[in-house]
């Protein structure tokens, strides 16, 4: 090949690469000046991870008597005021044989009840069939959350539905071979063992659970307005004396303590409705609660009190543990708080005679990306971080000066210079 013809090939083909070369580079420049992300769609719920630490009207229950004590109720059991909560025997053997014979004769009304329910015509096959499918799962969930005493009694239940439905089908004619059984058994195990020699009685109404923990009498239900800070600093176990047999709770309200931030404090002490409590480990359902009372002292930790009602046996033995207040969820378009910016807005109203009017007001918003063309869009926030907004994709009528605002993945413009309304980027 003559050299002079390879020389203009190769001068032709660099001029043409560094054309392409120089256009890409234009090209990004002009994209990279307005780098642009989506709006999307997004819930996020407003919180404030802490630790928690739970305050009840407890009152520790003593047993005078000596002996080995059979309870005669469950943790978690309503128990009214002067009831009696368990048997005194002398010996463990007296004891077992007891708590063996109230079982049965628990599983004795059971069948009962169940044949009762069916002779009298109570109940439906398509009644008792929701019935045992409700308690299964109900079975279930208490188990996976390692409930025993509600796993006990829904065990109950489902057994109860289960023998309905024999009787009412036909496979089981009744139960009495069954409950004569159990009642000779009952007999015997009463026969055998000795009489109780005293008896623990609830000095209060309430629910009656046997754990205790020693925090019961450290920080005081009553005085739960005079609490401070640092007496949740303070907190320290007390020993449970010997002759606790367990103990009451007897108020339906109960308080949760815990220090929170200054900001936090003050979020709290502005947002207007209820909030949620979740517990790491009493509960895996978020409880309903009030904000009782903030005590806040300038720029130092702030002190929050919350006010719950709802109760179930793993939150009768909680105290102390990591808890997430919930203030709200909110649903909307998110968007980079890098994007936000103040520009003005135009509204075009017409009066009695048609004639248009023009107003501006300069608003709150961010540039949107359509095609080749710069527009300003009014946004109204329901929720903010330090990083990220989520905006109202829906306002209601008058939030917004013109009704226009951003919809769900428009380009918006999240940096960049010279930025105004109706710009066409060339």
């Amino acid at each position: 090949m003559d050299k002079l013809l390879f020389k203009r090939i190769l001068v032709a083909a660099l001029t043409v690469l560094a054309l392409i070369y120089v256009t890409y580079l234009l090209i990004r420049s002009n994209f990279d000046m307005y780098p642009t992300e989506n709006a999307v769609a997004a819930t996020v719920t407003d919180s404030i991870s802490t630790e928690g630490y739970i305050i009840r009207d407890e009152t520790l229950i003593q047993n005078t008597a000596q002996g080995v004590l059979s309870y005669t109720v469950s943790n978690s059991a309503a128990v009214e005021a002067n009831s009696v909560i368990a048997n005194v025997f002398s010996n463990a053997e007296d004891a077992v044989a007891n708590s063996q014979a109230d079982a049965l004769e628990a599983r004795i009304a059971t069948l009962q009840d169940s044949q009762n329910s069916s002779l009298m015509g109570a109940v439906s096959v398509d009644v008792i069939n929701n019935n045992i499918q409700s308690n299964l799962i109900n079975y279930l969930y208490d188990a996976n959350k390692y409930d025993v005493d509600a796993v006990k009694a829904d065990a109950d239940k489902l057994l109860g539905s289960i023998n309905q439905r024999q009787l009412l089908t036909g496979k089981i004619t009744n139960f009495n071979s069954q409950i004569s059984a159990l009642q000779q058994q009952v007999s015997s195990l009463r026969s055998s063992s000795g009489d109780s020699v005293g008896s623990v009685k609830t000095p209060k109404a309430g629910y009656f659970t046997e754990f205790c923990d020693g925090f019961e009498n450290v920080l005081s239900y009553s005085k739960i307005d005079e609490l401070t800070i640092d007496d949740l600093h303070n907190i320290k176990s007390e020993a449970v004396p010997d002759n606790i047999a367990g103990k009451v709770i007897g108020n339906v309200s109960w308080y949760v303590a815990c220090e929170v931030s200054a900001d936090e404090g003050a979020a709290l002490s502005i947002y207007d409705g209820a909030v949620t409590v979740l517990f790491s480990e009493a509960s895996t359902e978020a409880i309903p609660a009030n904000v009782h009372r903030i005590v806040r002292n300038g720029d130092e930790n702030a002190l929050v009190i919350l006010e719950c009602d709802y109760m179930n046996s793993g939150l009768l033995e909680a105290r102390q543990e990591p808890i997430e207040i919930g203030m709200g969820t909110y649903s909307g378009l998110r968007v980079s708080k890098r994007a936000i910016h103040d520009d003005y807005v135009t509204k075009t109203t017409y009066d009695e005679n048609d004639k248009p009017h023009k107003e501006q007001k300069k608003v709150q918003g961010v540039y949107v990306l359509y095609g080749s063309e710069i527009q300003f869009k009014q946004i109204s926030i329901l929720y903010a971080t330090k990083d990220y907004v989520i905006c109202d994709e829906n306002p209601a009528e008058g939030v917004l000066f013109n009704g226009k605002t951003i919809s769900l993945y428009d380009k918006v413009i999240v940096k960049g210079d010279d930025l105004y309304d109706g710009k066409v980027i060339s």
